[in-house]
């Protein structure tokens, strides 16, 4: 008898504890955070290039020079790195020998950017043209988890032609990027609107 009436003590508490239990809310994930980026203000100084073009860029950016190949005459690579954001602006400048030179650079620079239409989710152009300075281009945006998603080439169709890439030193995930991309396309675009020719100094 003794044990039986311990079964019929048991037996219900465990019921309730069950029945506790499903009462419970589902857990419900929460969204993936990410760390607090610090902008700086947006602040720039001039640059004058020995291959020639003069733009302005962030003070908090570094101009790296890239050491010229044998054979390739007549152009320039350089960087213009940000570490704040871990990112880097590539760049290449070419004297222009003829029309043709020209068409096949503009051709080139498009390719370059529809090269990641694969994994991009939209592309943008937005065309600029300053007459007074003599340069006109077009800038490349692109959405989605792209290598590359600023892009943009500026010239004066007859003697130079500077092309530029975006880079980040990570994996491309949009959402983590968002903002870093916003701050440093506002430098990009500054980049292009301050940008001259001179025909001053050897191409290295």
């Amino acid at each position: 008898m003794l044990a039986m009436s311990k079964h019929r003590i048991i037996l219900p508490a465990v019921v309730l504890l069950l029945a506790m239990s499903g009462c419970e809310e589902p857990p419900v994930p929460k969204p993936r955070g990410y760390h607090r980026i610090e902008f700086p203000a947006f602040e720039y100084a001039s640059y004058a290039h020995p291959c020639g073009p003069v733009f302005d860029v962030p003070v908090y950016s570094k101009i790296e020079r890239i050491q010229k190949p044998e054979g390739t005459e007549g152009a320039c690579w350089f960087n213009c790195a940000i570490p704040r954001f871990s990112a880097k602006l590539h760049c290449t400048f070419k004297e222009l020998s003829d029309r043709n030179q020209f068409v096949s650079l503009v051709e080139d620079a498009h390719q370059m950017v529809f090269s990641h239409e694969i994994k991009a989710t939209g592309i943008r152009t937005q065309e600029f043209n300053f007459p007074e300075k003599h340069v006109s281009g077009v800038l490349y945006t692109l959405s989605g988890p792209v290598a590359s998603p600023l892009q943009f080439f500026a010239t004066d169709s007859t003697n130079h032609f500077l092309r530029g890439s975006l880079y980040f030193d990570h994996s491309p995930n949009p959402d983590s990027l968002k903002p870093s991309l916003a701050h440093v396309e506002q430098d990009i675009i500054h980049l292009i609107e301050s940008l001259a020719w001179t025909n001053t100094g050897e191409l290295q």
